[in-house]
Parts: structure tokens; C-alpha cells; sequence
């Protein structure tokens, strides 16, 4: 998930049992087009760098490396307020949502189900312009699923547990 308190918060109102992480990539990225709440360009390629070890590279496994990168994080930003009014609103609060140590193994990017959507879009779907996501569903229920039901009657033995399985599913959705 891109990072967007208002979106997470909305969530877990909504869910309260999802889990949030943001993007490790886009994480980054917001990072980059806040260059400017800096007051140095040094400042900002010192925070950027801890940011980048915070994400990606500091894992569970090296808790105390992680909590000293977050500190030099807060000692940088004590010498400029306005870039740490930006990291407390944007970031601080959300930490566990972004912060590589708290992920437990999960992914740093959500890039992979991107791919798989835009592969959806492009390659299933070529012809539809800004097809959403809730038509990609419609599309793989109303023609995928049939097809590969009737493919699963011809290829394979009726009786097979797996087929009724799918089948039961696929009639009672």
C-alpha cells in the first residue's frame, strides 16, 4: 500500500484485523518529492539513506542496528523543524507500517501484485482502456472461471476430489 494515513486509517476502521504495510518502494519515493522540507541537501541525503536502511535493509534481525538508524533519524531532525514536523506526520506515527524490523518476513514492496495487475490488464484484457480492478474481477468471474471449469470437465477425471472441489466453489459463488 502506498503511504496514506488517511487511506490506512480508513482500513483499519473498516477491517480492523487487516495488516498495513506500506511499500517499501513508494515509501522512498514520497521521501524523494519531500526533499525540500530540508533545510540542506546534505540533511536530506543523510535521512534519506537511514530511511533506505530503515526500509529494506534493517530487519527483526538486527534490532539494534535499526533502533540506532532510527535515533540518528531523530537527531537529525531535531536540528530542522520543518522537516520534522514532515516525518511526524507522515512517518513517525506509522512506523510499524513501513519500518522493515516490524514486516516479520513480509515483503518491502507491494510491487509484485502490481505486476500481476498490470499483466492482467495487459495481457488478458488488451483491449479495454482503464480497466479497474473490480472489472478485472467481474472479467475473471464471468469468463475465466467458466473456462477453466469446462477445461477442468475435459482434461481431468469428474471424480477427482479436486475437480468437485473447484466446481462446488465456482457454482456457489
Amino acid at each position: 500500500m502506498d503511504c496514506a494515513p488517511q487511506i490506512a486509517q480508513a482500513i483499519e476502521e473498516s477491517i480492523p484485523q487487516a495488516q498495513i504495510l506500506w511499500c517499501g518502494v513508494h515509501v522512498l519515493r514520497a521521501i524523494l518529492r519531500k526533499s525540500n522540507k530540508f533545510s540542506s541537501q546534505e540533511k536530506f541525503e543523510q535521512f534519506y539513506n537511514l530511511m533506505k536502511d530503515l526500509v529494506f535493509k534493517l530487519d527483526a534481525e538486527h534490532e539494534e542496528e535499526a533502533n540506532a538508524a532510527y535515533d540518528q533519524v531523530l537527531e537529525l531532525l531535531d536540528t530542522d523543524p520543518t522537516a520534522s514536523q514532515y516525518f511526524n506526520r507522515q512517518w513517525r506515527y506509522n512506523i510499524s507500517r513501513w519500518i522493515a524490523r516490524d514486516r516479520r518476513e513480509g515483503d518491502a514492496t507491494n510491487n509484485i501484485a502490481e505486476a500481476h495487475f498490470r499483466t492482467l490488464k495487459h495481457d488478458y484484457f488488451p483491449d479495454r482502456k482503464n480497466l479497474r480492478i473490480d472489472d478485472v474481477i467481474i472479467e475473471i468471474y464471468t469468463k475465466v472461471i467458466p473456462s477453466f471449469v469446462i477445461k477442468l470437465k475435459i482434461d481431468q477425471n469428474p471424480a477427482d476430489d479436486r475437480v468437485i472441489r473447484i466446481m462446488e466453489k465456482a457454482t456457489n459463488a
